[in-house]
């Protein structure tokens, strides 16, 4: 598994095992292609990536609620990956964290620490489904744009056009006892490796999330195309969720301990 999306908030995560839909002919399904399944070599850190990211959740009312945090993203042995999300600001909620680790022969493992109870929940099952520290990203959305292109469950349809520029298309059809949508489709601009579009749709075909990176704020650091503003929109519910990220940093040292349990549950 290969952390694609680099933005991470970009970075998380549907390490969530998804079989093909049944009735899905697999003799009619074209491969991801070559030029594609290299984009995560492409774009991922060696080893890791700290990010800051200012986040803005917007109602469908106009209520709007803002907060700072810091994302950890580190490749351990294994290919095992483990992404931390500390947030920093406002002070109401300031040492909430989630730590999410991914390896190629496990589950993936979530855990919430919330300061005021000074544990770190382990979310299960349908915990997935949840939202990731207040935004319109459910676990099980963050997971997905970690591993989609995984050949087993993703293939290629046919391309299209996206604001004037051409992008291929890709979908993945998750196992219907396991998630909450029926199809996920990204619109991949080859250039960048990245999905610039991507469309999760519920049981009944409807549209229920747009995740959008904004072309104009995609930049090159490190040899890496980092989006630096994404939104993911939530039509079921009209709001939607901004990321913008401010600082990036990749391939720095960061102790294997900073991704622990136990180091999660420091109030620091």
């Amino acid at each position: 598994m290969r952390c694609l999306l680099a933005v991470c908030a970009s970075a998380f995560l549907a390490w969530a095992d998804a079989g093909l839909a049944a009735g899905y002919d697999a003799e009619d399904m074209e491969p991801v292609p070559l030029e594609l399944r290299g984009c995560a070599e492409r774009i991922s850190p060696e080893r890791t990536m700290v990010q800051k990211q200012r986040v803005k959740v917007v109602s469908d009312d106009g209520w709007v609620r803002e907060s700072s945090r810091t994302m950890y993203w580190k490749r351990f042995e294994g290919d095992t990956i483990k992404v931390l999300f500390r947030v920093d600001e406002p002070t109401s909620e300031a040492g909430l964290k989630v730590l999410m680790i991914k390896s190629e022969d496990r589950d993936p493992e979530i855990y919430v620490y919330t300061p005021d109870t000074g544990r770190a929940r382990r979310l299960v099952g349908s915990g997935a489904s949840n939202s990731v520290l207040g935004t319109d990203f459910s676990f099980e959305d963050a997971m997905h744009l970690q591993s989609f292109l995984d050949a087993e469950r993703t293939t290629r349809v046919d391309d299209a056009d996206v604001a004037g520029h051409p992008v291929i298309v890709l979908e993945t059809m998750p196992a219907p006892d396991t998630s909450a949508y029926s199809l996920i489709r990204a619109y991949v601009e080859e250039r960048y490796c990245l999905p610039i579009k991507t469309e999760f749709l519920g049981p009944s075909g409807s549209l229920d999330k747009t995740f959008v990176a904004m072309r104009d704020h995609i930049e090159e650091i490190g040899g890496r195309w980092i989006p630096m503003q994404t939104v993911m929109y939530n039509h079921k519910y009209k709001s939607r969720t901004e990321f913008v990220v401010s600082d990036v940093e990749i391939d720095v040292e960061l102790p294997d301990r900073l991704f622990t349990v136990a180091e999660v549950k420091k109030s620091n």
